[in-house]
């Protein structure tokens, strides 16, 4: 998979547009998994938006969405899987609903509502837009999930600049 590191010459390697799977670490041990988001770039001087969810202290879920900048600098950021593509311009038409998913139950197929069930939820729904071009969303998170390990270490130990990747199981143009 083509990884991504920022040089002197491009202090951003993230493409204006580009809509990311965001993973964090949990834990130093590598077995507490990841805290899963999404991310659409508009371009380096004005960030983008981050698309989060966060459980309040065990009593549910709320939507913890914000605008972003230098994302690539988060605190325990394991790195950005690149997954589609949006016009920062259409971002109001295209993407404004994921914000307005449903919080009191799980996203089908899923039987819970995590984080990662949410972010995959909404993966499935960019691609039900035409946003994404994913044939297996199940095949993109193991994907995922295979890269997140492949990051753990250097996450843990704050290694700067945190990698991007674009995902082999979506089509990017």
């Amino acid at each position: 998979m083509p990884l991504t590191r920022s040089t002197d010459n491009n202090p951003n390697p993230l493409h204006p547009g580009g809509i990311y799977l965001l993973l964090y670490i949990r834990d130093t041990d590598i077995a507490q998994g990841f805290h899963w988001a999404l991310y659409h770039h508009h371009d380096g001087g004005r960030g983008g938006y981050k698309f989060n969810i966060r459980n309040f202290g065990g009593s549910g879920w709320i939507c913890d969405s914000a605008p972003a900048a230098n994302i690539m600098a988060g605190f325990l950021l394991a790195g950005a899987l690149r997954i589609g593509h949006c016009d920062p311009g259409r971002a109001g038409e295209d993407l404004v609903w994921i914000d307005s998913v449903d919080l009191s139950v799980a996203p089908e197929p899923y039987g819970v509502l995590t984080c990662r069930t949410w972010t995959l939820g909404c993966v499935r729904g960019l691609v039900a837009r035409g946003v994404v071009r994913c044939a297996d969303v199940d095949k993109l998170e193991e994907e995922a999930g295979r890269w997140g390990v492949a990051q753990h270490r250097g996450a843990r130990e704050g290694e700067q600049p945190r990698p991007v990747a674009d995902s082999v199981s979506c089509m990017l143009g």
